[in-house]
């Protein structure tokens, strides 16, 4: 039995003396031992930052999409605008909406 830091103190605190090898009476003492943290990575937080990675932030490459793929781009650059903490720059998917050539080709029924 391997005596710890700290088992001198605890067993002249029983009453045992430790340099007189008593320590055959001492049944030890239960002492917690801390135990470390990891560190965990928010799985959404590094959803959202995979997602707006992958977003294209291209002008012509998102006009040259058809209406509806337009109106989903634009559904996820403002989810991912509005959570995302500043990921996607909101002034950049501001600059493509304005584009006439964003609305062009959009029909009543796309939105």
């Amino acid at each position: 039995a391997d005596r710890r830091k700290g088992d001198e103190a605890r067993m002249r605190k029983q009453g045992i003396d430790p340099s007189r090898g008593e320590d055959l009476a001492w049944g030890g003492a239960v002492v917690s031992r801390r135990q470390h943290r990891q560190t965990k990575v928010d799985a959404e937080a590094e959803k959202l930052r995979e997602e707006a990675e992958a977003l294209p932030m291209d002008p012509l490459q998102i006009i040259g999409k058809r209406p509806e793929a337009r109106l989903k781009w634009l559904q996820k650059a403002l989810m991912l605008a509005s959570k995302g903490r500043g990921r996607v720059p909101i002034g950049s998917v501001y600059d493509i909406v304005t584009q006439s050539r964003f609305v062009s080709g959009v029909n009543h029924g796309v939105g």
